[in-house]
């Protein structure tokens, strides 16, 4: 895996995470974190799949969630959490908001919905791009 490749991961996943892209310092932070954790070292399909298609992150990411929780993709998204949820330019998309009950109702019905479809595109897309290899 190439820093290049690295560097549009981090950009691809900051952008899932919390709707933007990433800061060139947190760019380098990924990176070097992919570096010294040999446990995100590697690539393989589903991944590489991802960095191409920015939009198949949220499929792909729910479907490992229900299938594999030792999965690439996930432990990489992980990083790139932690170190979202650290900056504190961020802090204002990471951090709990106080909602009242129905409107707590209604944002759980939708995401109930979401993940509900998520999951059953994202487990067909990810046999479609293992199969492909």
């Amino acid at each position: 895996m190439t820093d290049t490749d690295l560097r549009t991961e981090a950009r691809v996943f900051g952008r899932y995470l919390v709707g933007e892209a990433p800061s060139e310092v947190l760019v380098e932070r990924y990176c070097a974190a992919n570096h010294a954790l040999s446990a995100v070292q590697g690539d393989d399909v589903v991944v590489a799949y991802a960095r191409q298609h920015p939009w198949s992150v949220s499929l792909l990411d729910a479907a490992a969630g229900l299938t594999k929780s030792g999965s690439l993709l996930r432990k990489k998204l992980l990083v790139m959490t932690a170190i979202v949820e650290t900056t504190p330019e961020l802090v204002t998309k990471t951090e709990p908001r106080a909602v009242g009950l129905p409107q707590l109702a209604v944002r759980l019905g939708v995401a109930g919905v979401r993940t509900a479809f998520e999951v059953a595109a994202g487990l067909a897309l990810s046999a479609v791009v293992k199969r492909r290899g």
